[in-house]
């Protein structure tokens, strides 16, 4: 035992701490400031170049303004429905560049109504009661009038009523 006293307890092995290098706040600073001035360019650079500018309310405004809608008399037309009686009663009102274009399209009702019937007459219950359907009408309203002379100058056609029985 007077060996084990005379030996000095192990003491555990000495490693050099060194310590980590601290960033200086300085340096955090104005890397957070450089990242955040690169992400404002790059957004700056996208509404620039990539992004459409807003129609101004001025512009919006005077495009409706020309905008005319004429009302045309209520359709009532037999559906083409073998197995039983259908009947479509349908008011469509067409969108027009401006009043001029309206005197000009008033001359072409006749055959504006005559094409219209026509169209309206072929189609069946169920090619016009889901929502795709009307769409789809209101599409080939819209070829059919542009067909017709002055009927490139309406714009849009509109449903006002649209009852199917």
């Amino acid at each position: 035992m007077a060996k084990e006293k005379e030996k000095e307890p192990e003491s555990p092995p000495t490693e050099e701490i060194t310590p980590k290098p601290k960033r200086s706040l300085k340096k955090i600073i104005i890397l957070a400031l450089a990242a955040t001035f690169l992400c404002a360019g790059i957004f700056i650079a996208y509404i620039i170049f990539f992004d459409e500018p807003a129609p101004s309310g001025k512009d919006s405004e005077k495009a409706q303004a020309e905008k005319v809608v004429m009302s045309m008399e209520a359709f009532l037309v037999n559906l083409a429905d073998k197995e039983t009686r259908r009947y479509l009663k349908v008011k469509v009102e067409l969108e027009v560049e401006n009043e001029k274009a309206m005197k000009e399209l008033e001359k072409s009702v006749p055959r504006m109504r005559d094409a219209l019937i026509l169209l309206l007459s072929s189609k069946t219950y169920a090619e016009i009661s889901t929502p795709e359907g009307k769409i789809k009408l209101k599409e080939e309203i819209m070829k059919r009038l542009a067909a017709l002379p002055h009927g490139k100058k309406v714009s849009n056609a509109y449903f006002t009523e649209f009852v199917a029985q």
